[in-house]
């Protein structure tokens, strides 16, 4: 409990210092975080894992599979996804897809570091479950023209280096990579102004693209 309240604070900090309305991410977070810990995962689901972009979504209407279950917790970090495997873990699941990066950025996290907490998640989870099908999602570029997002500022290439770590992560653990980033990316370097209303988060038709 005390690990969750550490992380709830890192994670109010960030959504304050990224967003220029934040709303009661910490009461969101708890909400999730320990619904979450009640529900049950089982060797059939497949659990999709990640910050907003994955929190953002219905998984199982847009695949029609009951068994697809969101653990997505807007403003969550790399670090808070390992802190929140453990009811996963017990589940044994068939499949586990993860998508994060783009809030430790907004924290001043390097690629490398990325790299490196993504790494301690996968890795734990071949150890505890090593039946279950590993897919590392890339980051998604983002637009920061509506000038939301201050601390994504000029930050774009450490999308672009992370998802090449995150790439080779994959290839040294034997998981799969999943390149996104080619399907969202304009010629300048940012999210296609038609995916998103904000600069960052998905309209309705990207999460089609995603699918």
């Amino acid at each position: 409990m005390k690990r969750i309240l550490v992380l709830l604070m890192a994670v109010a900090t960030l959504s304050c210092m990224a967003q220029k309305k934040p709303v009661n991410p910490d009461v969101y977070y708890a909400r999730r975080a320990t619904l979450f810990d009640l529900l049950p995962v089982y060797s059939s689901d497949i659990i999709m894992l990640g910050n907003s972009l994955t929190d953002g979504a219905e998984w199982n209407e847009l695949f029609d599979n009951c068994h697809v279950k969101n653990r997505g917790i807007v403003g969550d970090i790399i670090p808070g996804f390992f802190e929140r495997l453990e009811p996963i873990l017990k589940g044994q699941p068939r499949k586990i897809f993860i998508m994060g990066g783009v809030n430790d950025i907004s924290h001043g996290v390097s690629a490398d570091s990325i790299v490196s907490a993504m790494t301690q998640v996968v890795t734990t989870i071949q150890a505890r479950c090593p039946k279950t099908e590993i897919y590392v999602q890339s980051m998604l570029p983002f637009n920061n023209d509506v000038r939301l997002w201050k601390l994504l500022k000029g930050r774009e290439q450490v999308v672009v280096d992370g998802n090449k770590g995150l790439e080779s992560m994959c290839q040294r653990l034997g998981v799969t990579f999943i390149n996104l980033y080619p399907l969202f990316v304009g010629e300048n370097g940012k999210m296609k102004p038609e995916y998103t209303n904000d600069g960052l988060h998905l309209m309705g038709g990207a999460y089609l693209i995603w699918r």
